[in-house]
């Protein structure tokens, strides 16, 4: 695998290039598969960024444990929690986002948004009453949107945009 050398404050960091981890993150979705009732790539990749340096992925387990085991056999388990793993495959950084039906869509809103994409919507849903989140669009506590980032925008009153645009 070809390696870039970046320097980040004055220490040398060793990344993949971008079609690398591209790449990878397909294979590895790809392997996961059998282990999911939902998985998509999410984050740079998603909104076709160039150089992806990382891989971030949302899906729904059916059967986390076996999951888990499996991505083991990949790499290394670098923390986790309920909602979220992270690891180290092949030299690059590997973050799963654990979610469910109801909050998938919202799940792909905010791991493909970039973070000022993310702040503008979260904050029309804010002086609209609303609660906007990774779990779904609330309002006085109630999920009112989630299952798809089309029926968030709709809800918002805004129009859907690719998550290349955002």
């Amino acid at each position: 695998m070809e390696k870039v050398v970046v320097f980040k404050k004055g220490r040398r960091v060793v990344t993949r290039k971008g079609e690398v981890v591209i790449h990878l993150a397909n294979k590895l979705t790809n392997y996961l598969k059998p282990f999911c009732r939902r998985i998509e790539i999410v984050g740079s990749i998603r909104r076709k960024e160039k150089n992806p340096v990382d891989i971030d992925i949302v899906l729904i387990p059916k059967d986390r444990e076996k999951l888990e085991e499996f991505v083991k056999k990949k790499g290394k388990f670098l923390q986790g929690g309920e909602k979220k793993s992270r690891w180290r495959i092949q030299g690059v950084n590997v973050e799963l986002y654990y979610t469910d039906l109801t909050e998938w869509g919202a799940a792909l809103l905010a791991y493909s948004s970039k973070f000022g994409a993310g702040i503008g919507l979260r904050m029309i849903a804010k002086r609209k009453g609303f609660k906007l989140s990774q779990h779904g669009l609330f309002r006085k506590g109630k999920r009112i949107a989630g299952k798809s980032e089309e029926e968030i925008y709709h809800k918002l009153g805004r129009p859907w945009k690719k998550p290349e645009n955002r």
